[in-house]
């Protein structure tokens, strides 16, 4: 079976049946990646150092094979999302972020810089914000899976988060250290962000990277009261840490999300004791954690986040209008609060 074929007769019918009915007119990804191979300093999986391929995938990511991937998963629905370039040490910013930008020829993306802390000087970050971006995406200072003892103070500081709470920007930060949002000094640390800047708008990456309801139960308590703190859902596919998320926050604060390119691979994230697994079909690089098959019936990973959500919303009894509001207007609504000087 070709592309095509697959697409026609095993991907299509599952989106009509099972997707579809639950989206709104529109689409809005709040995580997506665009990038080129010439923008970065080194290809990251190719390294050569310790967690180099924990995630590895397309070498290049161009804007056209979003645009591209978004109408594969979404084809009769307008498609926008926020995007950035690859937020790992390997990348050039001062190119990543320059082609991001272009982005902004685009209807309905919304690009966003990739920086850290004290990385690209408060009144260039000003300006930039003035060409186009909507915020930051924090660059993550490790390598892949080797976090060591990162704290959230380590990877943005009072520079970027003062312009923050002044613009109100978005802020998409991927937690860092093995336990993720369930380590209470991460805890701390989101805690502290969302308290001195309250009107910024800190978006965790992959609900606080919490892809197990272990995790999520341990984590949903300390972001509960912070109502400028939200949740993307980019790799997130099991039902119950949705229905965690749901019970305990309002709905309002969660924002579909797909994580493009590995999203757009044929599979599913499982778990297996206490960490996430990438079950995918055949064809794809090998990568740390993912494990590949062609003994298994399988459709886009962007649709089994999309399902997780509608799972958990009818477990928990999210009305129709809530849930559809998960796919675009939760997340238009902090892009239409961030100030244009």
């Amino acid at each position: 079976m070709n592309e095509r074929q697959r697409y026609r007769t095993v991907d299509l019918p599952f989106y009509r049946s099972e997707i579809a009915p639950i989206l709104p007119d529109r689409v809005l990804d709040f995580h997506a990646h665009t990038w080129r191979c010439r923008d970065w300093q080194k290809v990251p999986w190719q390294a050569g150092v310790k967690g180099a391929k924990y995630m590895v995938t397309t070498p290049d990511y161009p804007i056209e094979q979003l645009l591209k991937d978004g109408k594969t998963a979404f084809p009769d629905r307008p498609y926008s999302a926020v995007c950035f370039g690859a937020p790992m040490p390997a990348a050039d910013l001062d190119r990543t972020n320059a082609y991001t930008l272009s982005a902004r020829r685009h209807t309905g993306l919304f690009p966003l810089i990739v920086t850290g802390r004290d990385r690209i000087p408060a009144d260039r970050l000003r300006a930039m914000i003035a060409a186009g971006f909507f915020g930051f995406k924090v660059i993550l200072n490790w390598q892949g899976n080797d976090y060591s003892n990162v704290t959230v103070a380590d990877m943005i500081g009072p520079a970027e988060m003062e312009l923050a709470d002044e613009l109100r920007l978005v802020v998409l930060l991927h937690v860092p250290r093995s336990e993720r949002l369930a380590d209470p000094a991460i805890q701390k640390g989101v805690q502290a962000l969302s308290r001195r800047y309250p009107r910024s708008q800190i978006v965790l990456a992959h609900c606080g990277r919490c892809y197990t309801p272990d995790e999520m139960r341990d984590s949903i308590r300390s972001i509960e009261k912070l109502d400028n703190v939200y949740l993307d859902t980019s790799m997130v596919m099991d039902p119950t840490v949705l229905e965690i998320i749901f019970d305990r926050i309002d709905s309002r604060r969660v924002l579909f999300a797909t994580d493009f390119p590995v999203a757009a691979m044929r599979g599913r994230r499982v778990y297996v004791m206490d960490h996430w697994v990438d079950i995918v079909l055949e064809g794809y690089e090998k990568s740390d954690y993912r494990l590949a098959s062609n003994g298994i019936r399988a459709t886009f990973m962007s649709w089994e986040i999309a399902l997780a959500i509608r799972r958990a919303a009818e477990r928990v009894g999210l009305s129709r209008s809530r849930l559809r509001a998960v796919f675009h207007d939760n997340g238009m609504a902090l892009l239409d609060r961030v100030k244009k000087e």
